[in-house]
């Protein structure tokens, strides 16, 4: 078997491509350094313009831009602007239209309560037993507007004289159904 012979050392002079490349690059980064340094003197020389006019204008020196805290009443007001938007972005139209799909003559709706945040209706109504009760569950869940329905919590009014049921649904709505 014959020995090979490995040279580490590279004796070859860099190509003349590597050579160009090399210098180009060089000479775009000073380019880039003399673009860069220039457009610092410029924003000084802007800075301290403006300096001057703020001055000449009585305006004095600014500590920059410093954040003002709000009051309570306001904050409060924020926070009320903000639950109406939400309140507001709910998409009632498709949301009443469900309720109107799955109404029947059983069943009375006596309150909805949404939950922008979490994108889901509190509904409370009362049926007149337990098939209408279920029934109308299903219903609220087939409609296209509607999701995720189940039961929060159920009672049998026993001081009424038919004994509804009353019950707390809650249900999530679709952003386009």
């Amino acid at each position: 078997m014959r020995a090979i012979s490995l040279d580490y050392s590279a004796s070859d002079m860099p190509s003349l491509a590597v050579l160009g490349m090399f210098l180009i690059a060089c000479t775009a980064a000073i380019l880039s350094w003399h673009y860069f340094f220039t457009l610092d003197q410029q924003a000084q020389k802007i800075s301290i313009e403006v300096m001057q006019a703020r001055t000449a204008a009585g305006l004095g020196k600014t500590e920059g831009h410093q954040q003002v805290k709000s009051s309570p009443a306001a904050v409060a007001a924020m926070q009320q602007a903000r639950q109406t938007a939400d309140f507001l972005l709910i998409p009632w139209g498709s949301v009443f239209a469900a309720l109107e799909m799955s109404a029947v003559n059983d069943i009375a709706l006596l309150s909805i309560e949404p939950d922008a945040k979490k994108k889901q209706l509190k509904i409370v109504v009362e049926a007149r037993n337990e098939k209408v009760m279920f029934g109308y569950m299903e219903r609220l869940e087939a409609t296209p507007q509607l999701s995720d329905v189940y039961m929060l919590k159920h009672e049998i009014l026993q001081d009424v004289a038919q004994q509804p049921l009353r019950f707390v649904l809650a249900a999530s709505w679709k952003e386009n159904p």
